[in-house]
């Protein structure tokens, strides 16, 4: 294997080709159960809000119960239904039993939205909820509505009774309810994933239809988000007629189930595997690699040439994986540590890798790129398993490493690059002497990248308008669509540094292209940390990234050397 040769190689490429086929062995064999769990939750259900459904009913002139009927047929599978509060001054303050009973006589999945109420209530509003799933046993979910969790700050009552009667909880995206983490929690594992777009957000980001649309499918294949509640268009934007909303219940589910999913009434599925955690393989497949990154990392710093590995030291490795891996089976902070450590030196690694270039022996990228992308793979997949447990999937606890794989990564290979002179000066050489101007412009440069992708991390709602449809444009033609960290920074500065390289330009200023190639690789890496999303997805999505960024680095390459260099070169003999 190309990749496993390198600058200080350590340990030797047959033992390392072992480890990494180890390592990918072992990952494949951890991540069975998630596969298996992936590939039977294929259920989506369509929600729509009996209130918000009736106006529409009334302009066509047909009952609730015809038109629960009309929009059952183009794919709705469950009726939302809430408490009354003092806000809703036309209808009597409790339960919306019109509602209940509708849904009821229709047959379908109800959704349950109980409202807060003030300490002095609390007991009397837990009894209407008890007599409620007690007489309806179509109320099969139920999550708190309002600002405030029913029984804020003690959940405990709440989810004793919703768990009596054997119901799931709405686990609500980007919900700022306080409470809604807790009652998750303690909810733990009957929960199902819930989207919603109020009609507030609606008309405040204009969002239109097509968007919303796009919105729903991304929360569905991208972010495993089983129950969608669809509105129909806010009064002030457009509004929807019944058939204008059924045909876009009709879209969705068809674009659905294009991409292998199903309109039925989901299950909590970690429900039906209680016991279910880390295995002993995962845990062996991370240690393995983070001693491997971090061995090659030592070797590359030292210079060592390779050699072959000896008997004692390739025991001495497997023991101390062993050792690793027991401790991160059993301790779950060491497990969280090992997990984040081990995605900022695969990345670290993967980034040497693929700059692995010289111009004395002609390596092009097309060889190390590659290389790096799968180590940086077999890597990603091996942190995967590690946390590929219910209470990560289900986002009830992240994944810690994502800031420091952005952070640590560009020291570690500008360290490695001062200390092997990849770039011309040395640490003390560049520290003792005064800085240029541009130096330093390039060091501010570095600093707002590094700090725009600290900021964007988990941001989305500070993206601008101009890539949000740039994202749009790669999901409707790719699906999954790759990250722009990977296609427009990463790969690119990749191809850009093999060219400065081999054309003997910029050596004191490559290292911003380095630094460029690092963020690139962290986002490969950050990828596969997102265990709530498909790993068929997560493998597409890297794939496409890997082709669509080596041609927009082709491109800039061409840009630069058949437009900005000859411009450059004329603009200084003008100024001569």
């Amino acid at each position: 294997m190309n990749f496993l040769k390198g600058v200080g190689e350590w340990p030797s490429r047959v033992f390392a080709a072992g480890v990494t086929g180890v390592v990918l062995i072992c990952s494949v064999y951890g991540l069975l159960p998630r596969l298996k769990l992936e590939q039977d939750n294929r259920n989506v259900a369509i929600v729509v809000d009996y209130r918000e459904m009736l106006p529409m009913a009334q302009e066509a002139g047909l009952s609730a119960e015809t038109t629960l009927e009309f929009l059952k047929k183009k794919g709705v599978v469950g009726l939302m239904v809430k408490e009354y509060t003092a806000e809703d001054v036309q209808y009597e303050i409790g339960p919306d039993f019109e509602g209940l009973k509708a849904g009821t006589a229709a047959g379908m999945p109800i959704f349950y939205r109980v409202a807060p109420a003030p300490t002095w209530q609390l007991r009397q509003s837990l009894e209407t909820t008890r007599q409620i799933l007690s007489e309806y046993p179509g109320v099969v979910i139920v999550s708190p509505s309002g600002e405030i969790a029913l029984g804020y700050p003690d959940l405990m009552p709440l989810a004793s009774l919703l768990k009596e009667h054997d119901v799931s909880v709405a686990q609500t995206e980007f919900s700022r309810q306080l409470g809604a983490s807790q009652l998750n929690g303690l909810a733990f594992p009957r929960l199902i994933p819930l989207h919603s777009v109020t009609n507030e957000e609606l008309l405040v980001r204009r969002i239109d239809r097509a968007a919303l649309h796009d919105r729903f499918v991304r929360a569905a294949v991208e972010r495993s988000v089983r129950l969608l509640v669809l509105r129909p268009a806010a009064s002030g934007n457009v509004s929807s007629s019944l058939e204008s909303f059924g045909g876009e219940v009709a879209r969705l589910v068809e674009d659905l189930q294009s991409r292998g999913l199903q309109a039925a009434w989901p299950q909590p599925v970690f429900a039906q595997r209680p016991g279910w955690r880390m295995n002993w393989s995962s845990a062996l497949a991370c240690s393995m690699v983070f001693l491997l990154s971090l061995g090659r990392y030592l070797k590359r710093m030292k210079g060592t040439q390779e050699r072959a590995l000896l008997a004692a030291e390739s025991v001495l490795f497997v023991a101390f994986a062993v050792a690793l891996a027991l401790a991160a089976w059993k301790i779950a902070a060491f497990a969280r540590a090992l997990g984040a450590f081990s995605a900022a030196f695969v990345t670290t690694e993967a980034s040497l890798i693929v700059m692995d270039v010289t111009a004395a022996d002609g390596r092009r990228f097309w060889r190390t790129l590659p290389e790096g992308f799968l180590f940086a793979t077999v890597g990603g997949l091996a942190i995967a398993a590690l946390f590929s447990e219910p209470i990560y999937m289900l986002r009830l606890r992240t994944f810690s490493g994502v800031k420091l794989t952005l952070l640590l990564p560009p020291l570690l290979v500008a360290l490695h690059d001062m200390r092997r002179r990849v770039h011309p000066e040395s640490l003390a050489g560049f520290l003792s002497r005064p800085p240029l101007w541009g130096e330093f412009f390039l060091g501010l440069v570095l600093l707002a990248l590094l700090a725009l992708a600290l900021f964007r991390s988990d941001n989305v709602q500070f993206i601008p308008g101009f890539e949000a449809k740039v994202r749009e444009t790669l999901e409707r033609f790719l699906i999954a669509r790759p990250r722009n960290k990977e296609v427009f920074v990463g790969y690119p500065c990749l191809l850009l540094y093999t060219f400065a390289v081999n054309s003997g330009l910029w050596a004191r200023y490559r290292e911003i292209f380095r630094v460029g190639v690092v963020l690139g690789f962290s986002s490969v890496v950050n990828s596969f940390c997102h265990y709530h999303t498909p790993l068929f997805f997560i493998l597409l999505r890297e794939f496409h990234g890997l082709w669509v960024g080596a041609i927009v680095g082709v491109l800039a390459v061409f840009v630069v050397k058949y437009a900005v260099l000859p411009l450059w070169r004329k603009l200084c003999f003008l100024t001569e």
